[in-house]
């Protein structure tokens, strides 16, 4: 039986991105969307994850999804917290003066009405029980635990769950019942919304640890995996001798905050199928020969993993762009979009990578929806491929 394992990235506000994917799936290849039952995600992708594992993964649930997305009014979700700053701005003050005061507990942005989407969209109840039921068999998602920096799994699975996980210092497994404090810990971007405590430790955005968790999934016993990256796959610079913008400078930030560790993870996967594939060349018994030689030194037999890796094949921060270009001024001094034009608008050459990060907007999330259902579709193949059985 296929246990495909679904692994969502962050992204901010390219998390649409993921659901244009998967709205694809829905609509043109639903029995692959029946065959997930491994979970694993961060920041906006853990986001998308809870609210479709709390409704099993249905076609209407991603349809659902999508249209949530569609709706995004910026200025109704992410506001500039000018007490936040102000705090933020005197306390840095205090100690350059020496008066070393504690750190507030502040952030530029206010993520109050975030905190209340998550908590009233998503059916917190339904994780648990299609994770009992068995129709899901593990939902994982990823923080960043801020005293240590190590990445932080939550992890909520079926009794029937064996796990068999490749040792990894700077990453801690906590099993837990999945809670909206998991989830909003996961997708807490450093210096622009505020940290999230969890059982009294303080969590930021998993992305500065691991943004797209594959180890984890294959722990959990994926027999494939099916990977959403919001990354594009490749990055229009601008022109050299051009001096760097501030959005530019932003956006080079949030990828640093966006750790990317999937191009290693997924060499290293590469390479273990490659190796199988070479060994069950050799001839008969040779991988079994080739298992029991690990089991002796004390290693974890290794098997094959299929995987199919869909990420945008266009310029995100080029869609941003245009997308601030051409959105109307609400006229209000605290506007979101106000201040994201303000810092983007002259800054076409850098293609507004920060702001595609930030863009909670609905007409923004449609462009990466339609931009992921083409993506889809263009490795309809390689997703279908994921249904095949593995040895």
């Amino acid at each position: 039986m296929s246990r495909i394992g679904l692994v969502l990235a962050g992204g901010g506000s390219r998390g649409a991105y993921e659901v244009g994917v998967l709205s694809y799936v829905a609509d043109h290849l639903p029995e692959l969307l029946e065959e997930i039952r491994i979970v694993t995600a961060t920041s906006v992708g853990a986001v998308n994850a809870a609210f479709l594992a709390s409704r099993g993964f249905s076609p209407a649930a991603v349809r659902e999804l999508a249209a949530t997305w569609r709706g995004l009014e910026i200025d109704e979700l992410v506001s500039v917290s000018r007490l936040g700053t102000a705090k933020l701005i005197g306390a840095a003050s205090l100690r350059f003066l020496g008066k070393a005061p504690r750190s507030p507990k502040s952030s530029l942005l206010s993520a109050q009405r975030i905190w209340r989407l998550v908590a009233k969209e998503t059916f917190w109840p339904g994780i648990h029980k299609h994770i009992a039921s068995g129709r899901l068999d593990a939902v994982a998602v990823c923080a960043t635990e801020i005293r240590s920096g190590h990445a932080h799994l939550f992890l909520e699975h079926h009794d029937r769950v064996t796990t068999t996980w490749t040792p990894d210092p700077l990453l801690e497994i906590e099993r837990t019942r999945l809670s909206p404090e998991h989830v909003l810990a996961s997708a807490a971007i450093p210096f622009l919304f505020a940290p999230v405590q969890v059982g009294g430790r303080w969590f930021m955005d998993g992305g500065v640890r691991y943004n797209a968790p594959l180890g984890p999934a294959v722990g959990l016993g994926a027999t494939s995996l099916f990977i959403v990256n919001t990354r594009t796959s490749r990055e229009v610079l601008p022109e050299e001798h051009v001096f760097p913008g501030i959005g530019h400078m932003i956006g080079k930030l949030l990828d640093s905050v966006f750790l990317d560790r999937l191009t290693f993870d997924l060499d290293r996967l590469t390479r273990i199928n490659t190796m199988l594939a070479a060994v069950e060349e050799i001839g008969p018994g040779a991988k079994d020969l080739f298992t029991a030689a690990l089991v002796r030194r004390g290693r974890r037999p290794y098997r094959t993993v299929p995987h199919c890796v869909v990420q945008p094949s266009e310029d995100i921060g080029a869609i941003a762009a245009k997308t601030l270009a051409s959105a109307e001024d609400s006229g209000q001094p605290q506007s979101f979009m106000r201040v994201l034009r303000a810092l983007f608008e002259d800054d076409t050459a850098t293609l507004a990578d920060a702001a595609s990060y930030l863009l909670f907007d609905g007409g923004f999330a449609s462009e990466l929806i339609e931009l992921g259902r083409e993506d889809a579709q263009a490795q309809r193949q390689e997703l279908l491929a994921l249904l095949q059985p593995t040895a």
